[in-house]
């Protein structure tokens, strides 16, 4: 029986123009077990949308980095060597490379990809690689994010799963992206939905066959939640 589920956000409840499948809002207010959102996102934008969707118990945010059930907040990482990492690879010049929110983020530093071609982001992640052993580079689709090698989001689940006290193999996660990867795989049950990328796909109990928001509605049914 499921008693948690954790949802991403950009790609899995929202459309590609990042505009809300409201289907799938709706699905979430009738959940009558604990809810969690989990992005790459920052934590005041999770924490806004959780006010908009509503019935959300617990956020997770920058890729696992930040966990709040709003009475406590964990904050995990190595910001430091994620800030290392992006003076090298800024200064190289071979990139040209646009920080989001980085007033913000308080775990990693995040790029826009909307401007790099695949065979930038290949470059981006080798360079990365060459220069530093403690941090990673994570595609959310929507953005590349330089992180601490062992914070993610299925990290972030544990942690969510520890405030709950219900047992990580009771979670169902639902993702669309690489950075979703481990969540899918320590939940109980993973869903992707119907427009997540291969690697996503893959690490998935389940796989819906509609996109988006819709998707996470086939989800929950399959999972007789709704």
């Amino acid at each position: 029986m499921i008693k948690a589920v954790a949802f991403d956000i950009d790609g899995t409840l929202t459309f590609r123009d990042r505009s809300l499948e409201l289907a799938a809002v709706e699905s979430i207010r009738q959940l009558t077990v604990p809810v969690v959102l989990a992005t790459g996102n920052i934590l005041c934008f999770a924490t806004a949308l959780a006010v908009t969707i509503g019935n959300i118990s617990a956020v997770i945010a920058e890729n696992g980095g930040i966990v709040t059930d709003g009475k406590s907040k964990i904050v995990s990482g190595n910001i430091d060597a994620c800030r290392r990492a992006a003076r090298e690879i800024e200064g190289s010049g071979v990139l040209a490379l646009k920080r989001i929110n980085s007033g913000e983020r308080v775990t990693e530093i995040a790029y826009s990809r909307d401007t790099l071609s695949v065979s930038d982001i290949d470059l981006f992640r080798k360079l990365v690689a060459q220069c530093c052993n403690d941090v990673t580079v994570v595609d959310s689709g929507f953005a590349l994010h330089i992180k601490d090698a062992h914070v993610n989001k299925g990290v972030g689940l544990a942690k969510v799963a520890e405030l709950f006290d219900i047992p990580l193999e009771k979670f169902a996660a639902f993702g669309d992206g690489e950075n979703d990867v481990t969540m899918l795989e320590m939940a109980g049950t993973g869903i992707a939905v119907g427009n997540a990328d291969p690697k996503a796909q893959a690490a998935a109990s389940y796989v819906a066959k509609q996109p988006y928001g819709l998707g996470v509605v086939e989800g929950l049914r399959y999972l007789q939640l709704l």
